[in-house]
């Protein structure tokens, strides 16, 4: 089993009708013995796709992250955990996005699904476009220091 996949690369979907959203079929071959997975808010308000063992890990480094105030860990992981969900690839490859994220990532039919490591990443077409934009600087000071 593939527990640690590494995704990578930027594909261009649209959510469809009744908010479903077919995952790239590169990504689904690296989660093939996954069926089960879990999608949850992202930060810069993408939606984060994770197999079950990254969401695991999810909440045990959590469990673990050294925060003075426990009140505000505790808070940021309820909230978390309350708004993700067990999603499936259905026989054509789509997810079935809930409304509530939907909502969050501001998804209106174009997207971006990018790959990050173990997650994939969903974008809204124009908060993604956005952001690389917006980011391009960070990358090239970066890739400066680290000259590659």
């Amino acid at each position: 089993m593939n527990e640690n996949p590494n995704f990578i690369g930027s594909h261009f979907y649209t959510v469809d009708t009744k908010n479903r959203l077919a995952i790239p079929a590169k990504f689904r071959a690296a989660i093939a013995d996954q069926p089960e997975l879990v999608l949850a808010q992202g930060l810069e308000g993408c939606l984060n796709l994770y197999t079950k063992f990254s969401w695991k890990r999810i909440g045990e480094k959590l469990e673990s992250f050294p925060l003075k105030n426990k009140a505000q860990q505790r808070a940021f992981k309820r909230l978390l955990f309350a708004n993700a969900c067990e999603v499936q690839c259905d026989e054509e490859g789509r997810i079935l996005i809930p409304q509530h994220l939907i909502d969050y990532a501001g998804l209106k039919k174009e997207t971006a699904i990018v790959g990050h490591g173990e997650k994939i990443e969903i974008w809204s077409m124009a908060l993604w476009t956005k952001y690389v934009s917006q980011q391009k600087s960070v990358f090239k000071k970066f890739a400066a220091q680290l000259e590659f």
